[in-house]
């Protein structure tokens, strides 16, 4: 598949409405089809959510239960949405051979691939008040789906840093594909992100090392004696 950009990507399977989980989830799901419908046109408002849930027959308490702090929780769930259909085309993918920073870079791709059907939406979603603390939260959600599903093992830490690394990846990513004129350009930016990661985290590994190679202060100045 190609996105609005002209670039191929892997397309995920599964990035609709989720059919399982409570009542609430399913509410939010057909309130947020409808609402992708009209964003475009009428953006991230509390106004164009209330003709979205007429459009989705949703009643005012319905759409009071499945998105109590408005526009945002919408733009949340499509985040999320998104991040857990690139965790499901990854674990689909071969990435047997492939280096961390491919991994990587696939599943960015495949958020974005995700998020491509609805551009236009997500594009007004990004300035929209709405998007102030739902943004983060669809970010990280992203972040926390691809390295999952690369089989993440790391604690502690690194377990956080990974995630905060990749969601500033994404983030900027995002915003260079929302206004670009080709997936090159995208791509080309990706691909110098991540590069300037890995060189980060060579850079942070040495410093590491070295530090840990350094003799320890206390026994300098005789810890423990008398």
């Amino acid at each position: 598949m190609t996105d609005q950009t002209g670039s191929a990507h892997p397309q995920p399977e599964g990035a609709g409405p989720d059919e399982g989980g409570p009542p609430s989830a399913k509410l939010r799901a057909r309130l947020l089809e409808a609402m992708l419908e009209i964003a475009p046109d009428k953006g991230w408002t509390v106004a164009a959510m209330q003709t979205a849930a007429e459009r989705a027959g949703l009643s005012q308490g319905e759409l009071e239960l499945c998105a109590p702090n408005g526009p945002s929780d919408l733009l949340e769930e499509l985040g999320k949405r998104s991040a857990k259909a690139a965790e499901r085309a990854l674990g689909r993918a071969d990435l047997s051979g492939l280096k961390i920073r491919e991994k990587v870079r696939l599943g960015v791709k495949a958020y974005l691939g995700a998020l491509s059907p609805h551009k236009a939406a997500v594009k007004r979603g990004a300035v929209s008040p709405a998007n102030v603390l739902a943004g983060p939260k669809a970010l990280w959600a992203a972040a926390d789906s691809v390295w999952s599903a690369l089989g993440d093992t790391s604690t502690d830490y690194n377990w956080y840093t990974k995630r905060i690394i990749l969601s500033g990846v994404i983030g900027s990513t995002m915003a260079v594909w929302l206004e670009a004129k080709s997936g090159e350009e995208v791509d080309t930016f990706l691909d110098r992100r991540i590069e300037n990661v890995m060189e980060f985290e060579k850079t942070k590994a040495k410093v590491l090392d070295a530090f840990s190679k350094m003799p320890n202060p206390f026994d300098m100045m005789g810890k423990g004696k008398g």
